[in-house]
């Protein structure tokens, strides 16, 4: 596509007060496509012509301004002037000298035969054979884009796969419903149960907590009060399908202390070395609050992935360590190199993808 035909699809969009997504929303293809035909990096093909034109209300050669060289599609140019009657020209002059370079048929009256010769021979097949030239091109170009055009069919990948994404999420939110509903009926009326839970929940976790100091547990038994915000955000965050609502980092600190404290009962040579290691365990949490966001923007430069490279770089090195010192070593001598290198990389190819097409 040449840059007029692309600034001229541009022209009509902000004529009509339309964005790149509410067009792309009214003909079916995705933002990135729109944008790469203003751009003029890849071309509609026929359906697309087709429903640009039927939503702009003017015809596709109207929208391309398409007009092959020595033929104009426009009748006003084939328009011919009336002749001036016979009778003021002077009797000794002939018809080939009144008009010149037309044919006459021998024998025919001035007027009407007259004005049937002067209309162009075969213009109606002129325009039609023009027209069905130009939609064979158009044909032919949507068939080579549809066929070549790796970006695009890329970008009509990751559409497909967010919508299987958002499909899976509303199945996922129907089952925890229709798990609801069970639990309802086994129990003949969750809202009194919910609500009979969510007013007693802090002063059974406190008797729970009485009755591991009875048994020598305070240690880990306290944890369990860390249920309490685990409760109540992750029934929120169910009811809303928010992830970013569940108190993630309480989830990792009763995690990482309640295996801690068993351990420090039945193996404390184990309990050292999950302290060691797994305080890791809390270099997730800017990872679960930058990965949702980055998920339903479809945007990774969103994504921390620094810390997901030091969290892998340390926690590798550490592992390594306690099956064999020399593995740890070399470790961390060696591994230092391609995370930092990974991190700008990381971010520079992002941004040159999302710069490319306009994201």
């Amino acid at each position: 596509m040449n840059i007029e035909t692309a600034n001229r699809l541009k022209k009509l969009r902000t004529d009509n007060n339309l964005s790149q997504e509410e067009l792309a929303a009214k003909i079916g293809v995705s933002r990135q496509a729109v944008s790469k035909w203003e751009r003029a990096e890849a071309s509609p093909d026929t359906e697309n012509l087709i429903l640009l034109a039927k939503l702009y209300g003017i015809s596709i050669d109207e929208l391309l301004d398409y007009e092959p060289q020595g033929v104009s599609l426009r009748k006003e140019d084939y328009a011919v002037e009336t002749p001036p009657p016979r009778e003021v020209y002077p009797e000794n002059y002939t018809d080939e000298e009144v008009y010149p370079n037309r044919s006459i048929p021998q024998g025919s009256p001035f007027g009407a035969d007259v004005a049937a010769a002067e209309q162009p021979a075969g213009f109606g097949g002129t325009v039609e054979k023009a027209g069905r030239a130009v939609g064979d091109a158009l044909n032919s170009a949507g068939e080579a884009f549809r066929g070549g055009n790796l970006e695009e069919k890329f970008d009509k990948s990751m559409d497909k796969m967010q919508s299987q994404i958002d499909r899976g999420m509303d199945k996922f939110g129907k089952k925890i419903d229709q798990f609801s509903e069970k639990v309802s009926a086994d129990f003949q009326d969750q809202k009194v149960l919910h609500s009979l839970l969510d007013k007693t929940l802090p002063i059974l976790i406190t008797g729970l907590f009485l009755l591991t100091c009875c048994v020598n547990g305070a240690h880990p038994g306290w944890t369990l009060f860390l249920l309490i915000p685990l409760y109540y955000t992750g029934k929120t965050a169910l009811r809303k399908r928010d992830p970013m609502v569940f108190c993630y980092p309480v989830l990792c600190a009763f995690v990482y202390f309640l295996i801690g404290g068993l351990l420090d009962i039945t193996f404390s040579n184990l309990a050292d070395n999950w302290y060691g290691l797994m305080w890791i365990l809390f270099l997730t949490i800017p990872l679960y609050y930058t990965l949702f966001p980055a998920i339903r923007k479809r945007n990774p430069l969103i994504f921390c992935y620094p810390v997901l490279a030091v969290m892998l770089y340390i926690g590798g090195g550490i592992f390594l360590s306690m099956l064999s010192g020399s593995w740890g070593g070399s470790w961390f001598a060696l591994m230092w190199i391609p995370v930092v290198i990974s991190i700008p990389l990381y971010y520079i190819i992002f941004s040159h993808y999302r710069k490319k097409n306009n994201l």
